[in-house]
């Protein structure tokens, strides 16, 4: 495997290393909620206040559900085709809706991917909330431990992958659809850096902080390019992939545990 390029098209290399334009006096690997710095930075790349309220509520139940029934079926086009190259009539045909009650609860297609994305993100955050928190084994080595969480993160990007891509690929268009994103990319870049923190006297790297971001970075950036969410699709697959967990995890652990240089 060559190259580590996990960026949709049109996103600038810049946009895995720290720090970043300060927007509403945050950096862009800052948690809008806390203010709080996290390691690594969003491979979407842009950072705007996500303002998508152009859902409107149901008045009935059965609004509701059928409203549902079109985000499942948004979803399964966009992972499907990897991108938004369909039509809302084909949403309310595979919904089993009219198109009509599509049209009473959003304005277009796009703020229907927009509400489609809301939903995923919020899943997947709890899907990599429950991936992380059991407790690690007793007596677990460093090795052991940094095997685990690289395996955690990268367990939780393979079966999402599908519905993290066409959205990776939205983004560098929509502004709003690349807010969503970020957020969520700053859930995993704070639950793997908390994790391997944890672990904090074994490593032995001078900044500890800056160690596991870079870690993060690189993880990240070789997962993503395996399962195609990047800007070179064509590149997925490559390597076989219990090799690539296992040379990452090696790779890590000697970088974090490395004394530091006199």
């Amino acid at each position: 495997m060559t190259g580590l390029d996990p960026l949709p098209a049109g996103v600038p290399p810049e946009a895995l290393t720290s720090g970043g334009t300060p927007v509403d006096g945050l950096s862009r690997n800052e948690n809008p909620r806390s203010g709080i710095a996290r390691p690594g930075a969003s491979p979407y790349g842009r950072s705007v206040h996500n303002g998508n309220s152009s859902v409107r509520e149901p008045k009935q139940e059965r609004s509701r559900q059928s409203f549902e029934k079109a985000i499942d079926a948004t979803v399964s086009l966009l992972s499907e085709r990897r991108s938004d190259a369909f039509t809302l009539a084909e949403v309310a045909r595979l919904a089993g809706v009219s198109t009509g009650s599509i049209y009473g609860r959003v304005e277009s297609k796009t703020d229907l991917i927009r509400a489609a994305q809301a939903r995923e993100t919020a899943r997947i955050r709890e899907v990599q909330r429950a991936a992380f928190a059991p407790e690690p084994p007793a007596d677990e080595s460093f090795e052991a431990a940094v095997a685990r969480v690289i395996r955690t993160l990268a367990e939780v990007l393979r079966a999402e992958a599908p519905v993290l891509s066409p959205f990776m690929r939205i983004g560098s268009d929509d502004p709003v659809v690349a807010e969503e994103g970020r957020l969520g990319f700053l859930d995993s870049v704070e639950h793997f850096s908390s994790a391997l923190l944890a672990r904090r006297e074994d490593i032995r790297h001078p900044d500890p902080e800056q160690a596991v971001s870079w870690s993060f970075t690189v993880v990240y950036s070789v997962l993503a390019r395996w399962l195609g969410l990047g800007s070179a699709p064509e590149a997925a697959g490559e390597g076989e992939w219990e090799q690539i967990l296992s040379d990452l995890s090696q790779m890590v652990t000697a970088f974090l545990a490395r004394p530091a240089s006199a």
